[in-house]
């Protein structure tokens, strides 16, 4: 989202409502990779950008650190947190459970629109494979498609298992590990991508036929897998990784 655009979208009132909007902005912009894990966050450079004043950015910035996307330094200011080890695989032990059981209750309650939303989903996997080994599309552009497909993939299953307040928990765990590394963990081997958009066709097949059981083995695996590509790739980043400003 540009400068401008942010600030029109703004809400006028110069209180909570200000600081809600705030850390929505800045955890889409962690979520999707504009602002990497180990960037260090000026007040005063977000403030101008967004068009506020540094108070509600300064509160903005303490909430997503109490959500833990943000870790405040002493004397050094607040920076993009990278997660821990432990942080990967507690976050996507719980997505594999709650993957699992929405998988399971999607394979039974699926409607025909949601399942056509779903192959189309699990098509833009196959697709972002093949731009990616022929270079067609710049790499910013690739990572937006798969970034898209992955969103919509998992949301439909979500959606179709009618548990109208599972959304809002797999958005939480989101919070603890940005999106974006997943992408860096797949991004730049055409294998590792091959291999994720067969696990989604495995799941979209199991859910077609309506085998809850293997719906719901293959999503717990699929977030194991994907637990595990991470934790190797923050090992690789490790605990030095350089500092930006933002």
């Amino acid at each position: 989202m540009g400068e401008a655009t942010a600030a029109e979208a703004r809400p006028r009132s110069q209180d909570l409502d200000l600081v809600g909007w705030l850390v929505e902005q800045l955890q889409e912009r962690i979520n999707a990779g504009e602002i990497t894990a180990g960037t260090w966050l000026r007040q005063a450079h977000l403030a101008e950008q967004l068009g506020v004043s540094r108070t509600p950015v300064r509160e903005a910035l303490r909430r997503l650190q109490a959500m833990g996307a943000v870790e405040v330094i002493a004397n050094r200011g607040a920076r993009v947190r990278l997660p821990s080890t432990r942080d990967i695989i507690e976050v996507y032990e719980l997505h594999g459970v709650l993957q699992g059981y929405a998988g399971a209750a999607t394979a039974a309650f699926i409607t025909s629109e949601q399942l056509e939303r779903l192959a189309a989903a699990a098509r833009l996997f196959r697709q972002v494979v093949e731009d990616l080994r022929t270079r067609t599309l710049g790499t910013a552009e690739v990572q937006r498609r798969w970034y898209e497909a992955n969103t919509r993939f998992h949301m439909v299953i979500i959606e179709a298992s009618g548990n109208r307040h599972l959304a809002e928990v797999v958005e939480g765990l989101h919070r603890k590990v940005p999106r974006n590394l997943t992408w860096i963990a797949l991004g730049n081997d055409v294998r590792r991508l091959e291999k994720d958009a067969a696990e989604h066709a495995m799941i979209l097949d199991a859910i077609t036929r309506g085998d809850g059981a293997a719906a719901r083995e293959l999503l717990i695996s699929h977030a194991r897998h994907a637990g595990e590509l991470l934790i190797r790739t923050v090992d690789e980043i490790g605990p030095g990784y350089s500092p930006q400003w933002r």
